[in-house]
């Protein structure tokens, strides 16, 4: 089982890695969430900043000594995702891109008529994975000889 929890960790880290260097080559989904909600700031800004998140997320959690800061922002990047697709902007289903020569301002024109939900089913799978990382350095890091029981315990004994 730790087996497989090391692999699990390993691929959210490289998939966080891989979605945020994306972000910077693509952004349908946030030019989605801009279309849809009237407000300019998602694409590129919101987009480009979740990607700077991503790529400092998993980098993060591939280093086991800094897994558990990775862990808490992929969490918060991953749950934000969530909350978006389950917010009016975006929704479980969205569409599977842009048509060729779409630019902003987008209409409802610009996006392919085909939709998926397989980011959103992404988002739910990854964003537990992120909290379970999260959960388990938290247990570690309680269960350590550096944790605050072993500093309870000196403040005890000294008494």
């Amino acid at each position: 089982m730790r087996h497989l929890d090391r692999i699990l960790t390993w691929a959210l880290g490289l998939f966080l890695l891989s979605a945020g260097v994306a972000k910077f080559t693509t952004g349908h989904v946030f030019q989605y969430i801009e279309h849809q909600s009237g407000v300019d700031i998602f694409y590129p800004y919101v987009n480009h900043l979740t990607g700077v998140a991503e790529i400092i997320a998993g980098a993060l959690i591939l280093v086991p000594r800094t897994r558990l800061a990775g862990g808490l922002l992929a969490s918060g990047v991953l749950l934000g995702a969530v909350a978006f697709h389950l917010s009016p902007w975006l929704g479980v289903s969205i569409p599977t891109g842009l048509v060729d020569g779409a630019a902003a301002p987008w209409g409802a024109d610009d996006f392919m008529t085909s939709t998926t939900s397989v980011t959103f089913f992404l988002a739910i799978v990854t964003a537990a994975r992120a909290l379970r990382i999260v959960r388990v350095g938290l247990r570690e890091r309680s269960a350590s000889p550096t944790g605050p029981s072993v500093a309870q315990n000196v403040s005890v004994e000294a008494a």
